[in-house]
């Protein structure tokens, strides 16, 4: 979209193609760069963007001009307008759209061919070479696995592991968050989760759900219960 807004249609440069027919020869020449612009194995084939980059500098004598996105969203149209060698500028009135423009737009070119800072043990930086945001992607998953670590060692105890049918035990990679009361009913007292849905999935053919389950056993008539869990639904 932006290179077909920048780039003019041949027919506005008759000095340069006075016939339809030069006309169409050049128009298709064009299309071809959109052609290849826009398949996603070419997203870091530099010869397809540089191709795109040169019409653009041309149709400006050199000096592009600046894109503008007040209302970005997820930042898509700045960042391919970086991609094709242009200063974009982006914001939003949703502050979560502003964050994800300052992490994908304006802060990795501030770190463009910098090495990482992290520290390290000669196996991952050694002397090579970085170019564009890998320094700083290296960074990213090295602080983000210390993250993820220090907060397992720290809180991991409250998220056990899922015990499976056979036995074994398996890392839960989602938890539902619910906010809880405790019963009124005098002879229960439990403390009940409030959710609008039981549903995991209602996928046709793996429809999942989770039931709740009262702990524990009233022996006495004043007796309260200890709480709800839940279980697979059946």
């Amino acid at each position: 979209m932006l290179f077909a807004q920048l780039v003019d249609d041949p027919s506005a440069r008759p000095e340069e193609f006075p016939t339809e027919e030069a006309q169409e020869v050049e128009r298709l020449r064009l299309f071809g760069i959109i052609e290849e612009l826009v398949k996603w194995e070419n997203v870091t084939n530099e010869a397809v963007i540089e191709a795109a980059r040169a019409e653009i500098r041309r149709c400006f004598d050199g000096e592009p001009p600046a894109i503008v996105d007040p209302f970005a969203g997820g930042g898509s149209i700045p960042l391919e307008a970086q991609r094709l060698g242009l200063e974009a500028n982006a914001s939003d009135l949703n502050p979560v759209a502003v964050l994800i423009n300052k992490a994908l737009i304006e802060i990795p070119p501030r770190w463009a061919g910098r090495p990482p800072v992290h520290p390290d043990d000669g196996s991952t930086l050694g002397n090579r070479t970085w170019a564009g945001a890998q320094g700083l992607a290296e960074d990213v998953r090295y602080y983000g696995q210390w993250m993820r670590d220090e907060a397992e060692r720290r809180i991991g105890h409250l998220y056990p592991k899922a015990k499976l049918h056979d036995g074994s035990e398996a890392t839960v990679i989602a938890w539902i968050w619910a906010r809880t009361v405790t019963c009124p009913n005098p002879t229960c007292g439990a403390t009940m989760p409030l959710v609008r849905s039981f549903w995991l999935s209602k996928k046709k053919g793996k429809e999942a759900w989770v039931r709740p389950l009262v702990e524990g056993k009233a022996a006495l008539r004043d007796e309260v219960w200890g709480r709800v869990r839940f279980g697979p639904g059946s």
